[in-house]
């Protein structure tokens, strides 16, 4: 009789301490070591060979301030897994991702080249849905891809420098101009959209025209320019599509003071050019960071041995960060999809979180508050998972770039 009677008070004690545990142990105890793979896809071989492993570090640097978390529970762990696109075979690209994929990633950073990111996603990852953040894809063409909600990317479009020139242009004053742009298709849709943009501000385009390269003869397409006039002349192109020798031959004939530039004609020796002719007042836009979230990443960056100079790094961290924090925020919320994880870790409102603070975001999540991420480069995604992205304007005078507002 003593026996049952101890037997069943030990029983009761069991019992209690089961049910304290369940009920006062934390939840995330429950949650502990959930694994999530990521892939870093990019071109490790080919054409970027030298900007991607920086671009991969940067990305890694996110993904170990979880690892070095002193939190006492890790609710979820990350393990990255890296391939290469070679960039010019698409082949081998789709191959490397579909292996990614087979291995159980549930993300992907990447891709980076031309047309790669794209392919792969309409092939692999929408179908698969996985989620994809590009860090390096400029690609108009990936704006209104019907991806699902599984396609982002942390650097902006070409065409959204489109829109901050129109801005530019407006805000200095200018009412009619002449465009001459390069016959490449995203500068011609750059073209396009900045002329219909400055329409709707009731600014007047007085020719659009289009340019080659190579050509030996820019005699009738300059005095077709002239001819048309305008306060001033915008010249979408690239240095090596042409956009050197129009600005040269104007620069001859003097028959515009004021060149309008996107960011990829606006280079030093172009600047020195307009420095003998004593040009003032031309104008244009370069990708920046905005002043914070830069330096803090340029900080971590230095700390760690990555060189934070090196084209797409920040972007690169910032993917990282916001794959890191959506999945913590899908854990702790109500969110049923890493979609609508993405907007509420990436966009207002929010706790402003930037490089070397995700274990903060992650405590901020925990306890259930909001936190808007700007990272490195600023980022605040668009209905079409684009983010605006960080514009300096810049004037060109003196023989110096001089940065006058953050857009």
């Amino acid at each position: 009789m003593l026996i049952d009677k101890t037997n069943t008070s030990l029983n009761k004690t069991l019992l209690f301490l089961v049910v304290y545990i369940f009920f006062m142990i934390p939840n995330s105890f429950g949650k502990k070591n959930i694994e999530i793979k990521v892939g870093i896809l990019l071109g490790f071989t080919g054409a970027v060979e030298s900007l991607t492993p920086s671009m991969a570090d940067s990305a890694e640097l996110a993904f170990n301030e979880v690892v070095n978390n002193k939190d006492k529970f890790n609710e979820i762990t990350f393990k990255v897994i890296r391939a290469d696109t070679t960039c010019n075979n698409i082949k081998l690209a789709k191959n490397a991702a579909k292996k990614i994929i087979d291995d159980g990633a549930s993300a992907i950073i990447g891709a980076a080249c031309p047309n790669m990111t794209i392919d792969i996603a309409k092939e692999l990852s929408i179908p698969e849905k996985i989620l994809m953040i590009s860090p390096a894809d400029t690609s108009n063409e990936l704006i209104q891809l019907e991806d699902n909600g599984f396609i982002f990317r942390t650097t902006p479009p070409k065409i959204r420098g489109s829109q901050i020139l129109a801005d530019i242009t407006k805000d200095r004053g200018i009412r009619k101009l002449a465009i001459s742009y390069s016959g490449d298709k995203d500068y011609k849709n750059f073209a396009e959209f900045y002329r219909n943009t400055l329409d709707k501000n009731n600014i007047k385009t007085t020719i659009m025209l289009p340019h080659d390269k190579n050509t030996n003869d820019y005699s009738k397409h300059i005095s077709a320019l002239s001819a048309a006039g305008g306060d001033a002349l915008a010249v979408i192109s690239d240095l090596n599509l042409g956009g050197d020798q129009i600005i040269k031959s104007i620069l001859d004939t003097g028959m515009f003071e004021i060149f309008i530039l996107n960011e990829s004609m606006i280079e030093q020796n172009l600047i020195d050019d307009f420095k003998k002719k004593d040009l003032k007042k031309s104008f244009g836009y370069v990708q920046g960071l905005s002043n914070l979230g830069s330096e803090k990443f340029i900080n971590l960056a230095q700390k760690s041995g990555v060189d934070p100079s090196s084209p797409y790094t920040g972007e690169s961290y910032d993917a990282a960060a916001i794959i890191i924090l959506s999945n913590f925020a899908k854990l702790f919320s109500n969110y049923n999809s890493i979609n609508n994880a993405i907007y509420s870790v990436a966009n207002k409102p929010g706790v402003k979180i930037y490089p070397g603070e995700i274990n903060k975001a992650i405590r901020i999540l925990r306890d259930g508050k909001s936190i808007n991420y700007e990272g490195a480069t600023n980022v605040e995604f668009d209905k079409f998972g684009d983010t605006f992205g960080s514009f300096v304007e810049v004037d060109l005078k003196k023989g110096k770039l001089k940065s006058k507002k953050l857009r």
